[in-house]
């Protein structure tokens, strides 16, 4: 059995493995996505691109019962200036890993090559306002980062659904870590981010945090402050929100 508690208003659950973790998070987000479409007849979800969502990514595609034909499908950042067939782009990741496996209504990607990245920022606030999406499924950076608002780029007051944000050297490691680069020089310096606020409005949060490398972030943003210095802090915050580890992950709590 998993262990379960709260933080403020954040449920945790640790789980033994990655594999373990990422089936109980597709059943939390198979369920919600669910009721959505039995409500309203379609349902629409914000996806994490990153090597920390391959368990979840896969269970939740092999999920019963969800019509997948009735979900629209948005992520949350992208890099700038990176084609969307580039093997580290955030569109390839989720087109290999959700939108060729299942029948989505639709897949709306950000276009981080765009000739105009605020126009771009624009466009894709407008979709997701349209679509009103009831769930989240995300990560937690290395450096506390959600998406890629990293700390110095956090603002819980932030007035935009999605913004244009530099990327600090922690997080431009990470995607060394996490294999999408060889070299840090490699790394883009610039991205497109959903934003903590827009994160906050979505009714409904599952996030996936397996392995020893997120053992600070993890404790940092359960243990410490809810501040900017800390993004992931903010989850504490939100109305129905679930963090799912692995023993790794936990190792510090």
């Amino acid at each position: 059995m998993p262990r379960r508690f709260e933080v403020d208003r954040l449920a945790v659950e640790v789980h033994v493995t990655r594999r373990e973790m990422g089936a109980a998070a597709a059943r939390r987000a198979a369920g919600i996505l669910r009721t959505a479409i039995e409500q309203d007849g379609k349902a629409a979800l914000v996806l994490a691109a990153a090597p920390s969502q391959n368990e979840f990514l896969e269970a939740l595609c092999a999920q019963p019962e969800v019509d997948w034909r009735c979900v629209t499908a948005f992520h949350m950042d992208e890099y700038a200036e990176i084609r969307a067939e580039h093997p580290a782009s955030f569109r390839n990741y989720l087109r290999e890993r959700i939108a060729e496996r299942v029948t989505l209504a639709a897949f709306h990607e950000i276009r981080g090559d765009a000739a105009d990245l605020d126009v771009e920022c624009e466009r894709y606030a407008n979709l997701l306002s349209a679509a009103q999406p009831v769930l989240v499924a995300m990560g937690i950076g290395e450096n506390g980062h959600l998406a890629f608002i990293d700390p110095d780029e956090c603002n819980f007051s932030d007035p935009r659904d999605v913004r244009i944000v530099n990327l600090d050297q922690a997080c431009r490691a990470q995607q060394v870590h996490d294999g999408c680069f060889g070299r840090i020089e490699d790394v883009p310096r610039r991205a497109i981010s959903l934003t903590i606020p827009f994160f906050l409005r979505v009714p409904h949060a599952v996030v996936c945090v397996p392995g020893e490398r997120k053992r600070d972030a993890v404790r940092a943003a359960l243990s410490g402050p809810v501040e900017e210095r800390c993004p992931a802090s903010a989850l504490r915050r939100h109305p129905d929100a679930t963090l799912f580890l692995d023993a790794d992950a936990a190792g510090l709590l």
